[in-house]
């Protein structure tokens, strides 16, 4: 009796299935092409991670190199400069993660409280236009405004007579994270804020309307409704930020870097790029890039768990 219940129940999800598949089926074809390149992309090339245990040959390929075991992983830890690289990464990382968080979400509170929804509507897009602009373009803007006679300095030269003297900050180590965290800020706070702005949009207006009508000011109802309410979307966009700690943007890092800072501002993204990439020892970029990714998993994976046992939300 068991058998022939569970035989019709998995009838009817095959005909449930079938049946949502015709009804979305243009739905499904515009997903297709994103599918497809997931698959080709994320998944068929993990079988490159092989390189991570052989002494990778560019002549023989992955069929023919000499497999090393752990020798790889073991190399890329025991570099010098492999500690102060990790130290620097989870520095900027853990910066850009707990202090940038806030600013996409006080910019969606604010973007939510304006009343004129046309200067409402050019605000948000001047502020996710940064996105769109590549971080080489970045910080070429960045070099030209910073340079020794470039708009900065002329401002403070100025502002401040004869006795300004004119510097390059971005060829001094100890104005690097500040570069690194306020350029990340300005490109995607806009970009970020809309995720925000989609959940705010959700939120049950009768519990604004309720709110008004007991006297509660828009300030109050910001942080009694509004922030309460989007609070899962928060929780569960930083828990997938937390992935971030151990794998920096090495575009944004090694465009910043110069033969003046490089040194001192090594990341664990540019320290294996110049080992790896750049003197063809792939088997090394590889072990380490398998490593970044399964720490990364470990990290979103255990906060999740704290995050799900403090709150009450989590991913899974």
């Amino acid at each position: 009796m068991k058998a022939k219940v569970k035989v019709k129940a998995e009838k009817m999800s095959r005909a449930e299935l079938i049946a949502k598949l015709k009804r979305y089926k243009f739905l499904y074809l515009l997903l297709l092409p994103a599918v497809v390149y997931t698959f080709i992309f994320c998944y068929v090339t993990m079988g490159g991670l092989v390189m991570a245990f052989q002494d990778y040959d560019i002549i023989g390929g992955i069929f023919e190199s000499p497999f090393v075991g752990l020798k790889n992983f073991i190399t890329v830890f025991s570099t010098p400069k492999m500690l102060h690289a990790i130290k620097n990464t989870l520095v900027y990382s853990s910066v850009g993660l707990f202090l940038g968080t806030p600013f996409p979400i006080m910019l969606a509170l604010l973007l939510n409280e304006l009343k004129l929804r046309r200067f409402k509507k050019i605000t948000q897009t001047i502020s996710y236009m940064p996105h769109f602009l590549s971080w080489i373009s970045v910080v070429g803007m960045l070099s030209t405004f910073f340079a020794t006679y470039g708009t900065y300095n002329d401002l403070m030269a100025k502002m401040f007579g004869d006795s300004y003297e004119r510097v390059n900050i971005l060829m001094d180590a100890k104005y690097f994270l500040p570069v690194i965290f306020w350029s990340g800020i300005w490109k995607s706070i806009g970009w970020n804020s809309i995720i925000y702005l989609a959940a705010i949009s959700g939120i049950d207006q009768a519990m604004y309307e309720a709110a008004t009508v007991d006297g509660c000011s828009r300030f109050k109802q910001v942080f009694y409704i509004t922030l309460p309410s989007i609070m899962p979307t928060i929780i569960i966009i930083f828990i997938m930020a937390t992935g971030g700690l151990v794998n920096l943007n090495f575009e944004q890092v090694y465009g910043f870097q110069n033969l003046y800072t490089q040194e001192e501002t090594e990341v664990i993204n540019t320290l294996i790029y110049r080992m790896g990439i750049q003197n063809g020892q792939y088997s090394l970029s590889t072990a380490f890039g398998f490593a970044q990714s399964f720490v990364s998993f470990l990290i979103v994976f255990t906060s999740n768990i704290i995050v799900k046992k403090l709150s009450g939300t989590g991913i899974w």
